[in-house]
């Protein structure tokens, strides 16, 4: 296996090449979970994914419930399938409640104000679906100290202990609702089973995959990141390149060359669920590789997208670069307007 060979490898696995998923919650839940600090941009992670889907599409899916946003694994958004956020929040809340812990303390978010603020966005909700707005103003008529960081925290904090999420967005910005609506508890992985799940989930959805690459995707403490490759062992396989361990799931192998353009947004799980990627703006990928940068301007009725690469922009090359931005363009509904 060479360095191109994991690349293509994994196109396969992050189903970015003959995805079998037709729904928008199957490719969540086959992913574990997809980074989603910008709404718009997570969505198109998910749509480059499905054959034929729309921005309209995959919003259907937040609003009917079976697509919940949330923290997990990292302090930072996640799309996460309804049927894995219980059992997901309860193996990362923990370790994410301890990391904010330093940053309550300095902004003055004890214990008992963590508490009474929980208390008063559950109560708010239980009127039904709220933006962020109105429960900040919940929150300043019961006197919490709340200012944009403060509300972040709150809601972060009531995210963690599995009381709210987002689903159902209102125009631009998602709503949040109690998390029993759309996922009511019906059983809990126990911690073993659940980091043997997500072991299982990171290296089927993102090998071939380093240990260490998993690691810092997961967030998991190094002896249970053991006991996860411990549990799974049975049906990964190995090979080392240029001195390193790759971990990967052997059935499907893919075709020995794939040809390929995909314009990625930023914080696709192709760029950042890996260690050492680091890619945190719009990314153009050649064949799995990372090989330029795009960006957009939407009008009402438009995209305009301008594509920048420093590879010879070959009669191929661009008509690949307009295949694949005519597939956003679709995606969005919008009419394009290509730059090269």
């Amino acid at each position: 296996m060479t360095s191109q060979d994991i690349a293509v490898r994994r196109l396969f696995s992050q189903q970015m090449a003959d995805s079998r998923f037709a729904e928008p919650a199957g490719l969540v839940k086959w992913m574990g979970c997809v980074r989603a600090e910008d709404p718009a941009g997570a969505r198109w992670s998910i749509g480059a994914r499905i054959a034929g889907s729309t921005d309209d599409s995959i919003g259907k899916a937040f609003k009917e419930g079976l697509i919940l946003r949330t923290h997990v694994l990292q302090p930072a958004w996640h799309f996460i399938a309804r049927d894995d956020i219980h059992w997901m929040l309860a193996l990362t809340a923990p370790r994410l409640k301890a990391f904010n812990k330093s940053l309550y303390r300095s902004l003055g978010l004890d214990d008992v104000v963590l508490k009474k603020g929980k208390q008063v966005i559950v109560r708010a909700l239980k009127r039904g679906q709220l933006a962020r707005k109105d429960l900040l103003a919940s929150l300043e008529d019961a006197k919490c100290p709340t200012d944009d960081l403060r509300l972040r925290l709150l809601l972060m904090d009531a995210e963690l202990d599995g009381l709210i999420c987002s689903t159902s967005m209102d125009g631009r910005h998602f709503r949040y609702t109690l998390l029993e609506q759309p996922a009511p508890l019906a059983y809990r992985f126990d911690r073993a089973e659940a980091i043997a799940e997500l072991t299982k989930r990171y290296f089927r959805s993102r090998g071939p995959a380093t240990v260490y690459d998993f690691t810092i995707w997961s967030g998991l403490r190094p002896a249970e990141v053991h006991s996860g490759m411990q549990m799974n062992i049975h049906w990964l396989a190995c090979e080392v390149v240029n001195g390193q361990e790759y971990w990967f799931d052997p059935a499907g192998k893919p075709p020995d060359h794939l040809l390929s353009l995909h314009l990625l947004p930023a914080f696709d799980e192709l760029t950042v669920g890996y260690a050492n990627h680091g890619i945190f703006k719009p990314a153009v990928f050649i064949d799995g590789l990372a090989s330029g940068t795009w960006a957009q301007v939407l009008e009402k009725h438009t995209v305009a997208i301008q594509v920048s690469t420093p590879l010879k922009k070959s009669r191929d090359l661009r008509t690949a670069i307009r295949r694949e931005a005519e597939r956003y363009s679709a995606f969005l509904g919008r009419s394009l307007l290509l730059h090269y």
